[in-house]
Parts: structure tokens; C-alpha cells; sequence
């Protein structure tokens, strides 16, 4: 039983194991935005993250894609949400960008907490 117990340990340590994936359900998130010009000919993906489930939200990074005309990603800009966001509640985020131009926010994780910390 020991040897088996230091085998298993020993192939957790190398990586032999596959890594447990652990699901987040980042869909209770909804991102609405706009893009808005900025000084110098830059702009920023600005707007509110709703979320619509009994739990808060905390440690939330957003994934900003620029879309090009073909509909390839031309760009990624990536953004945590400061703070909390509340069951029910919104939560404002502003993302610095190159330029104008057609981007996608998508919401890459989560993690969900019964309380605000």
C-alpha cells in the first residue's frame, strides 16, 4: 500500500497524471460594450459586466479580441475586473486597445464566492 501510495505521488509530481480541469461556469456573465476613442489615436473597450447568478464573481479576467474584416482575431487584450461582482450587480471595466475597430469581450475565468471578501 505504501509503495503504491509513493508511486502515485511520485507520478503527480512528474506530470504524469493528466492535470483535473475544473469547469467555470463564466456564462451568468454578460459583457455589454462599446469602443471609444482615446488620446494619441488609441482607443478602449469600455462597459459593464452583469451578473445574473446568486453568486458573486471575483478574480474575473476578461479576454478583449480585435475581429478583423475577414472575422480572424487581428489582436487579444486581456483585463482583470477590479473588485467583486455582485449577484444581480454590474461591474464596470475599461480596456486600453491600438485602434478602433470591431472587438469581441469574452469572459476567460471566474471564480464563484457565496460573499463579498
Amino acid at each position: 500500500m505504501l509503495r503504491t501510495a509513493r508511486v502515485l505521488a511520485m507520478a503527480i509530481v512528474l506530470g504524469a497524471l493528466p492535470p483535473m480541469a475544473v469547469a467555470q461556469d463564466v456564462t451568468w456573465l454578460r459583457p455589454e460594450w462599446t469602443v471609444e476613442p482615446a488620446p494619441g489615436g488609441r482607443a478602449r473597450v469600455v462597459g459593464y459586466l452583469y451578473n445574473t447568478n446568486i453568486k458573486y464573481g471575483t478574480n474575473v479576467l476578461l479576454r478583449v479580441d480585435r475581429i478583423g474584416a475577414d472575422g480572424a482575431v487581428t489582436g487579444t487584450y486581456r483585463r482583470r475586473i477590479v473588485g467583486d461582482v455582485l449577484s444581480g450587480g454590474r461591474s464596470p471595466f475599461d480596456v486600453p486597445v491600438a485602434e478602433s475597430g470591431t472587438y469581441r469581450v469574452t469572459v476567460e475565468t471566474v471564480d464563484w464566492v457565496m460573499e463579498c471578501r
